[in-house]
């Protein structure tokens, strides 16, 4: 063999290899990235409206999608019917797939499938149960729904063989508690979800995203509320939409004033009792099939700011990560800015921030005197929004960091908690905590609710949510006011001679200054009042009077609900699911609750589509949060697909001048 040498000009040699290299880059580049991307994942934000295509690489027209949701405020219980409508436009079958969230608290307590006059009302069935008769109808061409927790508040709708042409209708129902704060009452309807950080190694939740240049119309809604306080209250508002309002006397029906809105924010509601000075101590009852149930619900009288027996180390953990960009890292800035505003001479104080990695300003908790806060304000004005949401190792930071037994430990966590590995968090409270409390601060158009009231839970503080930087300055003041005057301890409920009841949840908490207590009771018998007391230091107490006559629905599945979440805690932190998953699935099957053991399927018994005909599948995209840059939170994947696109346009683009030069030569 004879291998021949062949010498090339310099020049020659660079126009030669140098854009095929840059091109053999990209290639590989493009194709390690292929090769990271799970195939049976959901799309993920940053690769836009999942694209649909039939057995023919044809490209098919999207399944269209639209929603309703009609509330109901009874006291302080919400019931809310939630309507999704789906229309195959293509011409061939198609099952439809749709992320979407609820309230952290919700009860899902029905389902029912609507096509054309027929209407298929669900059943609660165990989880893969539901999914084995739902797998089957969708192969014998029954037109079948079926209803999935995927997280704690992520679920997932899922409508097979539907017909060309044809229109489908899943109706969930579901009921929640109102957030009470003193005499203010807040209802948050979620509308989208924040896209969640995947983890390496973690479970994709998120379904896909339109981007805001994809040219997809929005989601839309029509929203309409009838609203029935139980006493007398100031006319309703809203932070989200403009709304027409009409009622009076603490009854009142409203909606939107456009109609309908784009799905790309939560809906929020928000009224205040009139007068402030009436009894803020309630109890509403409900019986079910001869069982009885209660919600107790209790605002602790408002109490002067005291002076505090320790100084406090407050640690601030600010969430950097790139699903932070955009207004919600304005609103975090502003809201770190005013929480150093609030510390006092004598406090310790630090800052941590993280995205892909954390970072502390101090080793350790400093001063909080003018030359370390000044430090502080500078390096909060630079916090920037980039990189994935590595938030455990930062938090174990903060709650393993030395401390002074002389120093009231708060730890303030503020974030839109866009995260996957929830339970992992939790675990970590649970064990490092210690003597210190845990507040979250929610951030965002749309922030993951459920992670940070949990995250509360856990750290037996509480959660705020600051919807705009209008809000930041009033609500981050309402916080430190809370958080400086003593709270109410060693909380107890007593019951009257022959009364039992299971309660919970089970560990009554602490209470703050117009911060409410809120308690759902399954009792063996209804009494005629309850008493509760506790120490602030000094004696406390108060008794509630059963209301005559008055039913609330909803609140026996509220029971069942918490239940079910304290079941979830004891999973969470780490009890075998052996013994928890009988537990919670005949709680869930009893009360008729979906659950990660239940779901709801419904199923029609006459078969639509011919098993000859295919039957295609379609993710429906949700609308990106309002104030969400794109694309959000960056993983390495994704930064890997933008350079390979750049350093192949770069190759193809120097190919061609290289070629061109060579020509001329």
């Amino acid at each position: 063999m004879t291998i021949r040498l062949l010498a090339t000009r310099p020049g020659a040699a660079l126009r030669n290899t140098l854009p095929w290299a840059l091109f053999c880059l990209a290639a590989l580049l493009l194709s390690a990235t292929a090769h990271a991307l799970p195939r049976d994942t959901p799309a993920e934000p940053g690769s836009g409206v999942f694209l649909m295509f039939d057995d023919q690489g044809r490209e098919v027209p999207a399944t269209l999608l639209s929603s309703d949701v009609d509330i109901d405020i009874s006291g302080p219980v919400a019931q809310i019917t939630l309507v999704q409508s789906f229309q195959n436009e293509g011409a061939l079958f198609s099952e439809g797939r749709y992320v979407f969230p609820l309230p952290e608290q919700a009860a899902v307590t029905g389902m029912t499938l609507t096509v054309g006059e027929r209407r298929i009302v669900g059943e609660i069935q165990p989880k893969q149960e539901a999914k084995r008769r739902y797998q089957q109808a969708r192969r014998d061409g029954h037109r079948a729904g079926l209803v999935e927790q995927r997280h704690s508040n992520l679920f997932t709708t899922s409508v097979a063989n539907i017909a060309p042409g044809e229109r489908v209708e899943v109706t969930l129902h579901y009921s929640q508690t109102v957030d009470v704060r003193g005499n203010d009452f807040r209802l948050r309807v979620p509308m989208t979800l924040t896209p969640r950080y995947q983890p390496e190694g973690g479970e994709s939740l998120s379904g896909p995203f339109q981007s805001p240049d994809s040219g997809a119309s929005p989601n839309m809604a029509r929203v309409q509320v009838e609203l029935d306080a139980g006493q007398s209250i100031l006319p309703p508002d809203s932070g989200s939409h403009d709304l027409d309002v009409s009622g009076a006397r603490g009854v009142y029906q409203l909606h939107p004033s456009e109609g309908l809105v784009p799905m790309d924010r939560d809906f929020l509601l928000h009224w205040r009792i009139a007068n402030a000075e009436q009894s803020r101590g309630s109890l509403f009852v409900e019986t079910v099939n001869g069982e009885h149930y209660a919600l107790v619900m209790l605002t602790p009288p408002s109490r002067p700011a005291a002076t505090r027996a320790l100084p406090r180390e407050t640690l601030f953990i600010i969430d950097t990560s790139g699903s932070m960009s955009g207004a919600s890292i304005r609103q975090a800035r502003a809201s770190l800015l005013e929480a150093l505003a609030h510390l006092r001479p004598g406090d310790r104080f630090n800052v941590i921030e993280f995205n892909s990695v954390h970072h502390a300003l101090f080793e350790a908790p400093m001063p909080a005197d003018e030359a370390h806060l000044q430090q502080a304000r500078r390096f909060v004005a630079g916090l920037e929004a980039s990189g994935g949401t590595e938030m455990l190792p930062a938090l174990n930071t903060a709650l393993t960091m030395p401390t002074d037994a002389e120093y009231l430990r708060q730890v303030m966590f503020i974030t839109d908690g866009a995260v996957t590995n929830e339970d992992g968090i939790f675990s970590l409270i649970h064990r490092r905590l210690g003597s210190a409390r845990l507040f979250t601060v929610g951030i965002g158009s749309s922030p993951n609710s459920h992670f940070m009231r949990k995250a509360a839970q856990f750290g037996r503080g509480t959660f705020t949510y600051i919807g705009n930087l209008q809000e930041v300055s009033k609500t981050m003041t309402d916080l430190f006011e809370k958080l400086e005057n003593p709270v109410i301890r060693d909380v107890q409920l007593t019951l009257p001679p022959g009364v039992e009841a299971e309660i919970w949840p089970r560990r009554i908490p602490d209470l703050y200054a117009s911060e409410p207590l809120l308690l759902t009771l399954k009792l063996n018998r209804v009494p005629e009042y309850l008493t509760l007391t506790g120490l602030t230091p000094t004696p406390w107490e108060q008794t509630l009077q059963l209301p005559e006559g008055r039913q609330h629905p909803g609140i026996a599945r509220l029971w069942a609900r918490n239940k079910i979440e304290a079941l979830n805690d004891r999973l969470a932190l780490g009890e075998s699911e052996e013994v928890i998953r009988p537990l919670l699935t005949d709680v869930a099957l009893e009360h008729s609750l979906m659950s990660r053991y239940t779901s709801f399927v419904a199923i029609e018994r006459i078969p639509s589509r011919p098993l000859d005909e295919p039957l295609i599948r379609e993710d429906l995209a949700n609308t990106l949060p309002d104030g969400l840059a794109w694309p959000a939170t960056a993983t390495g994947v994704d930064r890997l697909w933008r350079h390979a696109a750049v350093l192949a346009l770069t190759g193809l683009l120097l190919i061609l001048v290289f070629r061109r030069r060579h020509r001329r030569d």
